[in-house]
């Protein structure tokens, strides 16, 4: 089952959860679609389906080699592919049978899946069972890593740390790189965020991320503090996005197509997961 929210209702939503404090003036409705610095209308999805109950606790998403949006949910080893204009359920491959998995990511023929404990599972397309290969990132479950993205420029699948950053960083929220020809993590974070710039009267924790493909921008998505950070390829961040709670139930997922729609999915801990889809305003 699938639903189209309509425009004005999500606005008045947005603008009764997530107004910018002591504004200057009445934002019109246009400036409360697009939120700041962000080319996409995140108060008011182009679509949103509700999914089915074995997706109740999506996690990550990605883009698969045919098209079809990937997606794992955290209490079993399955591959999702779902339907991007219905979000209906195409097919499932089973890798592992149970696991905490939280990050998802196509790479060439075939998927890589994230746990929590820094496992990564590299999966092999083409059947409806396979037997995933195991792979020790050196990250562990006190580093909480819940985002997985592919960076097609290093070669490198770059992975989030929802909680302990690493040995000596401090206040920050860490993003790694795993190469992926030597199978090696790096030493340090590529990038950190700082968790004064970041946290606000709940704490930024990251759930997912992924690469714009027009400007190569890392966007990284959070659960607890609803929010989406932009961060400039060099590392720097650029903007916090917050998201509108009534829309937003326990964001945990994002990626984008080609051509740059954005698609972030929900955890569904009172009612059903949904997927949103969000079409660039600069295009």
């Amino acid at each position: 089952m699938h639903r189209l929210l309509a425009l004005p209702v999500l606005l008045s939503l947005f603008a009764a959860t997530c107004g910018d404090p002591a504004p200057a003036a009445e934002p019109t409705t246009e400036q409360a679609a697009r939120l700041p610095n962000v080319p996409y209308a995140l108060a008011a999805p182009s679509a949103a389906f509700d999914l089915p109950r074995e997706l109740r606790e999506i996690s990550d998403l990605t883009v698969l080699a045919d098209g079809s949006l990937g997606t794992v949910q955290d209490e079993a080893g399955i591959l999702f592919s779902l339907d991007p204009a219905t979000a209906a359920i195409r097919s499932r491959t089973t890798f592992k049978e149970r696991g905490d998995f939280e990050g998802v990511e196509q790479v060439g023929d075939d998927v890589w899946a994230l746990e929590s404990n820094g496992t990564l599972f590299l999966i092999h397309r083409g059947q409806t069972e396979v037997e995933a290969e195991r792979i020790d990132t050196g990250l562990a479950g006190r580093n909480d890593t819940e985002g997985l993205a592919y960076d097609a420029a290093g070669n490198r699948l770059l992975i989030a740390c929802k909680e302990n950053p690493g040995a000596g960083l401090g206040d920050v929220r860490s993003v790694y790189a795993f190469d992926l020809a030597t199978r090696t993590l790096s030493a340090a974070p590529v990038f950190t965020l700082d968790r004064r710039l970041v946290d606000a009267e709940r704490p930024f924790k990251p759930s997912a991320i992924a690469i714009r493909p027009a400007t190569g921008e890392f966007y990284v998505l959070s659960s607890v503090r609803k929010a989406i950070a932009v961060v400039a390829p060099d590392g720097t961040l650029r903007t916090v996005v917050d998201l509108p709670e009534a829309l937003y139930a326990q964001p945990e997922g994002l990626t984008f197509l080609p051509d740059g729609t954005l698609f972030i999915s929900n955890e569904g801990p009172d009612g059903p997961a949904t997927l949103l889809r969000f079409d660039p305003t600069d295009r």
